[in-house]
């Protein structure tokens, strides 16, 4: 693909960690990165902030193109949206020029998505947005501190309906914008961000500290990140102020960030609110400023803490949690959006409230007081972050949402038009025998069809399943892993179809989040344990796809009607456009009625399991399965059956004796 990476303020050549460079800075370079090493090729847009800038840079292999938008000197974000405009017209006159078109743009942040949305309604270019903040959100915490109009918040939502996916960076960021922007949770994929192994990786601590000359036997917590106030840097100084006056305990705070290598009030005014909160609470001569760092540096800092420290009132995701936990240390963070999402309370560290110095405090001196805890901590926050956050992960999960994107988008040519037209008539249709007179004889064969060059359109069928009463037993709003247990028949139903090209999907109503039950965060572990689940018999979960919505739920924006909610399709069809799935030729299995209805009116074929769940029995001409079983096992050996007589059917039959072979 050819992929254009639009971040209008955040370039990937900046140096991290001042005021308006950060992780979305980190984000655009790595993405690109990983993206060009798979054989894409990636630019990236951002604004010419300074007058000797090159037209284009190159890095690594990525064209970085520096627009020319208002002056070309570094000015503060919240400044740069009168020349947006400006921005869209250059992007514009740019593509057109390019002998190649671009097959998607992956707008970064509010501003680049307005000048994209430009783009795309001159060129057709598929767009794809990650807000990494919102503005609302913002509002709502930070109130007249918020440095942008309200005319923001239009122009999230008019960015919200037009993009044809929006990217959440964590399940809280899916949430906001359901709620606050009513986006379409079915345009909506989570893709977190990551680390880059080779960058962050343990090191000896006492070699680290040795190398940054700290002292070794002082419990020492680190804070790194752009030195801005909504990261509440503060409170950790606050929390190292309590942890000396109410557990008797010292700890020495580096904080390393700033706008200059040398910390530097004048270049970063935080440093000088930071060290008079400093003061006030005792703890001046614990707290250290380092200034900006390099990112090869910033290993040796995570390494040699006892402990990484970050405690924002609002956190789309924080890529330097991630950073600590892949070098080996806990992490203590706010129980915030991405936050919440990346550390594993209790488990990889400890999450705390925002604003609260004393329940930091609390944590701090735990780990203090308990050495091998912070050490099994950071050993198992490794692990995770090398399993669930991985640049190269991120890249990939990017790269498919990209290809999805942009066979979506309707083609502009006539015969683009028509390709797609026969795409879309292909995924409606079942690779079928097509019957063929040649030399006055049948020919039967399977249909391979090429479009314009294209390669074959390969369409898998899947099996999907009902969670519980049909793949687990029956415990109303099972959410914990611990209690998940296969139903009868379902192991061997697995095993038998592992052996089969189907791919395997749960698709099951989840009212427990709107009616406030539980957390839709929860759900990730319920998939993990399936997963694990499908693992042990061999098998493969190729995704699970939850509906959280109940019309008469209490918790916004859950509380709704939706086409998500069987008996509606709308799951179906979703992990169809998603996995390039053949309807016609997969099945529903599901022990009630309204599994039956939603299967069908997707297209699949469906069985019901008549194992007595089923209670009220409201039919109709949709309620109608195509076969009963008595368990899961029964189920997928009608599948099967189905399978194999229909692969016997499509086989090529020998010509008759004396008649010559057919070409």
């Amino acid at each position: 693909m050819k992929i254009t990476l639009i971040s209008e303020h955040a370039s990937p050549l900046a140096v991290a960690g001042g005021v308006d460079s950060g992780g979305q800075n980190i984000y655009v370079a790595n993405v690109a990165r990983e993206l060009t090493e798979m054989g894409h090729q990636v630019d990236v847009f951002t604004r010419r902030d300074r007058a000797l800038l090159p037209l284009v840079s190159d890095m690594e292999g990525v064209r970085v193109i520096h627009v020319p938008a208002g002056p070309p000197m570094q000015l503060p974000k919240e400044q740069l949206l009168p020349f947006m405009d400006e921005f869209a017209a250059f992007l514009i006159e740019f593509f057109r020029r390019e002998k190649k078109p671009y097959d998607v743009m992956h707008a970064n942040f509010f501003m680049s998505g307005l000048a994209a949305m430009k783009v795309k309604a001159a060129l057709g270019v598929p767009l794809v947005t990650t807000f990494h903040a919102l503005g609302r959100v913002r509002r709502i915490h930070q109130g007249a501190n918020d440095g942008f109009p309200d005319e923001r918040f239009a122009i999230e939502d008019n960015l919200v309906a037009q993009s044809d996916v929006v990217i959440a960076e964590c399940p809280q960021d899916e949430a906001d914008l359901i709620e606050h922007y009513q986006a379409d949770p079915a345009r909506i994929q989570t893709v977190p961000c990551g680390f880059e192994a080779d960058e962050f990786h343990p090191m000896d601590r006492a070699a680290a500290r040795e190398a940054l000359g700290w002292q070794q036997d002082q419990f020492t917590v680190l804070q790194l990140g752009r030195l801005v106030e909504r990261k509440c840097i503060d409170n950790v100084v606050r929390g190292v102020g309590v942890l000396k006056k109410a557990f008797g305990a010292s700890a020495q705070l580096y904080v390393v960030g700033g706008n200059s290598d040398t910390p530097n009030e004048k270049a970063t005014p935080e440093i000088a609110r930071l060290r008079g909160i400093a003061r006030e609470c005792g703890v001046a001569e614990q707290t250290h400023f380092v200034g900006r760092r390099g990112r090869a540096q910033l290993r040796y800092f995570y390494s040699a803490a006892d402990v990484f420290v970050t405690t924002p009132w609002y956190e789309p995701f924080g890529i330097t949690p991630v950073e600590a936990m892949a070098c080996g240390t806990p992490v203590i963070g706010a129980d915030v959006g991405g936050i919440r999402y990346s550390v594993a309370d209790g488990i990889t560290g400890f999450l705390v409230p925002p604003r609260d110095p004393a329940a930091l405090a609390a944590r701090l001196d735990q780990l203090r007081r308990d050495p091998a805890l912070a050490r099994r901590m950071g050993e198992t926050g490794l692990e995770r972050a090398r399993k669930e956050f991985t640049w190269r992960g991120v890249g990939e999960s990017l790269a498919q949402i990209y290809m999805r994107t942009a066979r979506l988008v309707p083609a502009k040519t006539a015969e683009e038009r028509v390709e797609v037209r026969m795409r879309a008539s292909l995924q409606r249709q079942p690779a079928q025998p097509v019957s063929s007179r040649r030399g006055g004889r049948t020919v039967r064969f399977r249909r391979i069809v090429h479009v314009f060059g294209t390669a074959p359109i390969m369409l898998q069928p899947a099996v999907f399943l009902d969670k519980d009463g049909t793949l687990l037993d029956d415990v109303p709003y099972n959410i914990d892993p611990t209690l998940m247990r296969l139903a009868p028949g379902a192991r061997g139903a697995l095993t038998l179809l592992a052996s089969q090209p189907f791919a395997l999907f749960v698709i099951s109503n989840q009212s427990g989040v709107a009616l406030g039950k539980f957390q839709r965060a929860a759900l990730k572990d319920v998939e993990a344990e399936l997963a694990r689940m499908f693992a042990e018999c061999g098998a493969t979960l190729a995704g699970a796809y939850w509906c959280p919505h109940h019309p008469e739920g209490s918790v916004a924006p859950y509380a709704t009607a939706c086409d998500c909610r069987k008996p509606a399709p709308g799951l179906l069809l979703r992990a169809a456009r998603e996995h390039r799935l053949d309807l016609a030729r997969s099945w529903f299995i599901g022990d009630i009625l309204d599994d039956v209805e939603a299967g069908n009116r997707a297209g699949c074929r469906t069985i019901l399991l008549d194992n007595g769940h089923e209670t009220e029995w409201i039919e109709g001409p949709q309620r109608v399965p195509a076969a009963r079983a008595a368990d899961l096992h029964e189920a997928a050996q009608i599948v099967v059956r189905h399978a194999e007589a229909a692969h016997a059917e499509a086989a090529p039959r020998p010509a008759p004796a004396g008649e010559e072979a057919a070409q």
